[in-house]
């Protein structure tokens, strides 16, 4: 265990968690003479590191010092997969007689130089980023709205961009998570490509499956199919891992899981398969319409819709995580597609 943390707004029921600052104090690099003093978001302090957890747009403020900083930028999740036509092309507006179902959101793209890296295969940190004072802007990409609100036009939605501006000349910017893709679309379309791939829809009368979205290299893993020959969606890419394939007869695909960082306070993130970290950036799992709906990645994953008794609605992506929105079933339509989760931005640096 190490020293309690300290915020400097008010919060609840942190008094300190496991895992150790030693790795960051290794992986930070010298800082200058006079150390940071800094304003912006939520500011939380320990004996090592201060870190300051942007959850909506800001600016991050340096009154005094430099040194090099190391970041977390996680954008805003999709949406599950919207509705799509019967016959013919889109049209516009949806229609009573479209289909929902939909495959998982992809997660938002995370960029981090923290010892864990970042999303996609073959992680490898980032660099830190030197900074002097002055104001730096901190922008929080929103998730990708599902549903009958959504301003997507087939109740689908990607979602938006987070980003830092370090410098005049350095604008890091995390990819927004892409949509979850459709029924009987394939190949896959463009709005299922980003940060992390939207799942694969399931396509009617057998082969070719659905391929899922492609994510973005460094940020983010591919969606999953959906099956082969139909019924079940694949689930969203995560920043950890891809999305699962849908299967025939049996489950839709569940959402990759998320990253994994340490030295995080439980009241970001989720919970995941190591209990001294915390997650950010999990896929949506896929709609089913047999069988199970698929389970949301670790990091805010949203579940997708499952259609058989009892039947349920997709869920949305966790706020504030990038986690992508739960896939949508045909038989509770607009209102079973789940909205893409909020993203992040972390800051820190030595104490």
């Amino acid at each position: 265990m190490f020293g309690p943390f300290k915020k400097e707004k008010p919060f609840q029921g942190l008094a300190g968690f496991g895992g150790g600052a030693t790795g960051f104090a290794n992986h930070v690099a010298a800082s200058g003479a006079d150390p940071i003093s800094a304003t912006g978001g939520t500011k939380v302090t320990s004996p090592t590191i201060i870190q300051h957890f942007f959850t909506s747009p800001g600016t991050f403020t340096i009154s005094s010092g430099s040194g090099d900083v190391e970041y977390l930028i996680v954008a805003g999740g999709g949406s599950g997969g919207g509705s799509a036509p019967r016959s013919g092309p889109p049209t516009g507006a949806p229609s009573p007689d479209d289909v929902v179902a939909s495959g998982g959101g992809g997660a938002g793209g995370v960029i981090s130089s923290f010892p864990e890296g970042p999303g996609g295969p073959s992680p490898t940190s980032a660099s830190s980023q030197p900074m002097s004072p002055g104001p730096y802007a901190v922008t929080i990409g929103a998730g990708g709205v599902g549903g009958p609100t959504s301003p997507g036009p087939h109740m689908g939605q990607p979602g938006n961009p987070s980003s830092v501006v370090f410098s005049p000349t350095v604008t890091l910017t995390a990819i927004a998570g892409a949509e979850g893709g459709r029924w009987d679309i394939n190949p896959s379309e463009p709005d299922m490509d980003g940060g992390s791939g939207g799942g694969g829809g399931y396509k009617e009368g057998g082969t070719p499956s659905t391929p899922g979205g492609e994510g973005t290299a460094g940020q983010g893993y591919d969606g999953g199919a959906g099956s082969i020959p139909s019924y079940n969606s694949g689930g969203g890419g995560g920043a950890g891992a891809a999305g699962a394939n849908g299967t025939s007869g049996g489950n839709a695909g569940a959402g990759g899981i998320g990253m994994g960082y340490d030295n995080i306070p439980p009241s970001y993130g989720t919970a995941g398969p190591s209990p001294t970290l915390r997650y950010f950036a999990g896929g949506g799992g896929g709609a089913s319409e047999v069988g199970g709906a698929g389970a949301g990645g670790a990091g805010g994953g949203g579940t997708g819709s499952r259609r058989p008794s009892p039947a349920s609605n997709g869920t949305p992506g966790t706020v504030n995580t990038g986690g992508g929105g739960g896939g949508g079933s045909n038989l509770l339509l607009g209102p079973s597609i789940g909205s893409g989760g909020s993203g992040i931005v972390v800051i820190r640096y030595p104490a």
